[in-house]
């Protein structure tokens, strides 16, 4: 009797230590029990430097402003730290956009971002200009040299397009031709 009890009492803690094993097992995004690959390099389809999921990256990037009269660019060197390469654009754009500096203008300022990507040397920037954001003609090229020059520092970065609330329009403010896409100089 006393061995049967003992035969059923292990018999239950090896049941017991396998379900604990099972529920162990992680689950993955999908909801199955699929094994986890999260220390592996995903391979990315837009082309440049591939970074590896969930591995924080620090890049300086060289970012334009205008001088106070708005005639001329000026560079200035800003930190980044980011995931993947469309969070990367993502930030240089936001850097364009916030100025410390008193002596230097952010061109973009009030412009909003709706939405950054990258497929292979293209990049697609959605942007939202409100009327205090538009600048005069010389101000509209300026903005769009600070931009394409901030951005084409990238090497992966070949083409530029910019959307402006989802459409590719003849003109980013209203006085000078946009390029659909604009094409990084040689």
């Amino acid at each position: 009797m006393l061995k049967r009890k003992m035969g059923y009492g292990l018999l239950f803690l090896f049941i017991l230590i396998m379900a604990a094993g099972c529920a162990q097992k992680p689950v993955s995004e999908s909801g199955t029990n699929e094994p986890n690959h999260s220390g592996s390099v995903q391979p990315s389809n837009n082309g440049g430097t591939q970074v590896e999921p969930n591995k924080e990256e620090k890049q300086t990037v060289e970012v334009y402003f205008a001088d106070t009269q708005v005639l001329e660019l000026e560079k200035r060197e800003v930190e980044l730290e980011f995931v993947e390469n469309d969070e990367k654009y993502k930030k240089t754009f936001e850097a364009l956009q916030n100025n410390d500096d008193t002596e230097l203008v952010s061109l973009w300022e009030k412009v909003e971002l709706l939405s950054v990507q990258s497929a292979e040397d293209t990049l697609t920037l959605d942007v939202h200009i409100p009327d205090e954001a538009k600048l005069g003609s010389s101000g509209e090229l300026l903005a769009l040299e600070a931009l394409t020059t901030t951005m084409f520092q990238f090497d992966e970065i070949n083409q530029l397009e910019v959307l402006i609330d989802g459409e590719a329009l003849d003109s980013l403010m209203g006085h000078s031709e946009l390029e659909h896409p604009i094409q990084r100089e040689p």
